[in-house]
């Protein structure tokens, strides 16, 4: 089983994961301007991107990821992050739909 962070700060929260992993996943063109991006490492916002990558994983490997929570007091680092290469900005109804789709198995 391959663990992954959950980062929070009092305000939000992103689930850090390898980018390979994303395009692996074949997701990457979905994830929003809103995560952050460091080297290899990509922070999903914790709403559509994350959800958005928690069911294309459960939907390729069979099994929910599993990750540890870190709290951050004050405010993360992870914000000074340089945000995601969006290629485009999908809205929250196309994220939605990629989520039932992946859930449908298609």
């Amino acid at each position: 089983m391959r663990q992954f962070a959950f980062h929070h700060d009092s305000g939000h929260g992103w689930l850090q994961v390898p980018e390979r992993l994303l395009k692996e996943l074949g997701i990457e063109h979905f994830i929003s301007r809103f995560s952050f991006k460091k080297d290899d490492q990509v922070w999903l916002e914790e709403d559509m991107d994350a959800s958005l990558f928690i069911e294309a994983f459960r939907s390729e490997k069979g099994e929910m990821p599993d990750w540890h929570d870190y709290f951050e007091e004050g405010e993360s680092r992870i914000r000074s992050f340089d945000a995601y290469p969006a290629n485009y900005d999908r809205n929250f109804g196309e994220v939605m739909r990629k989520i039932s789709q992946l859930r449908a198995g298609l």
